[in-house]
């Protein structure tokens, strides 16, 4: 089973993908987490706290910054023990698969044809080994984008998530302001969940 969960910066989609993960599991619950842990002191401090609430909920953290680090983690994965994946976050993993450095120390940025073939076969081969595989998405797609590289982004997230709910046959969520709001449910886990949470 595969479901997506999008929705805008604290939206509180994170939380409710861990949720929702920690009440799926069978066997081994796996968090793939994409951001690189660089950057200013409060985003350092997000992680770590990040890391504590899912070491307390049983995830076993991988880190995997592009969707050929997905790739390679999928051929070494078991695919016996019915596993339950959570990936946080697709938009950034995107971000770090379409900008790559040259070895002259130069930015390039890849087609996003060739980015979008790269991460969904990734993504399906994860979805065949995997029991349930739950992936959070940013919706960034409520504001014009500022430059044509950005804008250029934005339509592969699009058509990435696109392909993920018609290839991989996914139940979609939207959560606003911390509520879920079920888009598509495939098998009715969803709503039989967000009724628990929200009684």
């Amino acid at each position: 089973m595969v479901t997506l969960v999008i929705g805008g910066a604290r939206s509180g989609k994170s939380e409710f993908a861990e949720q929702f993960a920690s009440t799926r599991r069978n066997n081994r619950l796996f968090y793939v987490a994409t951001l690189r842990p660089v950057g200013d002191r409060e985003n350092l401090e997000r992680i770590r706290r990040h890391q504590t609430i899912r070491a307390a909920r049983s995830f076993e953290t991988v880190e995997l910054y592009t969707p050929d680090d997905l790739d390679h983690w999928c051929n070494e994965l078991n695919s016996e023990g019915n596993a339950v994946v959570l990936l946080d976050c697709l938009g950034v993993m995107l971000s770090q698969g379409k900008y790559v450095e040259s070895d002259g120390g130069q930015w390039v940025e890849l087609e996003n044809e060739t980015v979008e073939c790269a991460v969904m076969s990734a993504l399906g081969k994860l979805a065949r080994k995997t029991e349930d595989l739950i992936i959070v998405a940013p919706d960034i797609f409520k504001a014009k984008a500022p430059d044509p590289s950005t804008d250029r982004y934005m339509r592969l997230l699009g058509s990435v998530l696109q392909s993920i709910v018609e290839i991989l046959d996914s139940s979609v969520v939207e959560v606003v302001a911390g509520i879920p709001v079920i888009r598509r449910d495939c098998t009715g886990a969803l709503n039989s969940f967000a009724e628990r949470i929200g009684s």
